[in-house]
């Protein structure tokens, strides 16, 4: 009997959670076709997909099968296999927010429209994309992740990590209601302004704390690099002799230069990253960074700046 009550007990969580999810997928289905519909009136590209689905308890969404097409639909320009969204929620800014995309494609017809001189070795990689944001709303700060890899090319990666950002994701809470209000229509001029003046006000605001960016080859950057230099005439020496000649005349420290020269030479892999001080907002850095420009070390010091490439 108590197996029974068990199983019975389970079966109504588990019903009750495919109900939940069928529901919060038909109710994002409404939005996200509301927002494609916008998306596609402004770029002039017809955007289709195959499925959708949520889940209700890891607060995700996630598309399928999705093509991006001429607006007549004549002519395929794109496809990408699934786009993933967590986290996201209409009333508060989560602590945790993340966007997946993976194996976006030119198709083949647009990619045989492209300019003889352009790097149809890169044009014709498959791309995945994954970014996060990370907010602590007790403390206000917040770290942003981007990675975006050209299969079996580059893999690129930025990271920034910011302080006081509660205004910014307050400002940025604001503007999305406003134009889930307005529903797919455009803003007026005054709304428009409001936007901007709240995103500058927060912005002021702001203290960035910690910068990284790296690329590393996943296998062909190199081929990709010669091939777009060959396009232009060049070799990969004179390319080489170009920035060497450039970074002499570069207010940049010596462990940049290194770390460019040593880039440019192996086409391996190349790391840069400053944690910068603290209790200082963006303008407060940047002024100080303006009156640093002509003294490299001096700027590199200021900001920790480290650079390695191989």
């Amino acid at each position: 009997m108590k197996k029974l009550i068990i199983a019975a007990v389970v079966a109504a969580a588990v019903g009750g959670a495919f109900y939940a999810n069928y529901a919060a997928t038909q109710e994002v289905k409404k939005v996200v076709d509301q927002q494609i519909s916008a998306l596609s009136a402004q770029s002039g590209v017809d955007i289709t997909y195959n499925d959708i689905s949520a889940n209700v308890f890891a607060s995700s969404m996630q598309l399928s099968g999705i093509k991006v097409q001429s607006y007549t639909g004549d002519e395929m320009i794109a496809t990408i296999d699934n786009i993933e969204v967590t986290g996201y929620e209409v009333d508060a800014v989560p602590p945790h927010t993340g966007f997946v995309m993976k194996s976006f494609r030119f198709s083949d017809d647009f990619l045989a429209q492209l300019p003889e001189n352009a790097n149809n070795k890169l044009a014709s990689a498959s791309y995945d994309v994954n970014s996060s944001l990370d907010y602590d709303k007790d403390t206000g700060s917040s770290d942003f992740a981007l990675n975006v890899i050209a299969n079996q090319v580059a893999d690129v990666r930025f990271n920034l990590g910011l302080a006081n950002s509660t205004p910014l994701m307050e400002a940025s809470m604001a503007i999305s209601k406003m134009q889930n209000e307005a529903q797919g229509a455009e803003l007026t001029l005054e709304q428009q302004l409001q936007q901007q003046s709240k995103m500058m006000a927060a912005m002021t605001q702001l203290e960035p704390r910690s910068i990284n960016m790296s690329i590393a080859d996943e296998g062909e950057l190199k081929a990709v690099v010669d091939s777009f230099l060959e396009a232009q005439g060049m070799s990969h020496e004179q390319f080489q002799q170009t920035v060497a000649m450039q970074l002499q005349q570069a207010p940049v420290s010596e462990e940049l230069a290194a770390a460019i020269t040593n880039f440019v030479s192996g086409l391996s892999e190349i790391t840069v990253s400053a944690s910068l001080p603290e209790g200082k907002t963006m303008m407060e850095i940047n002024q100080q960074i303006m009156a640093l420009m002509g003294q490299p070390e001096e700027l590199a010091s200021y900001i920790n700046l480290q650079a390695s490439g191989k």
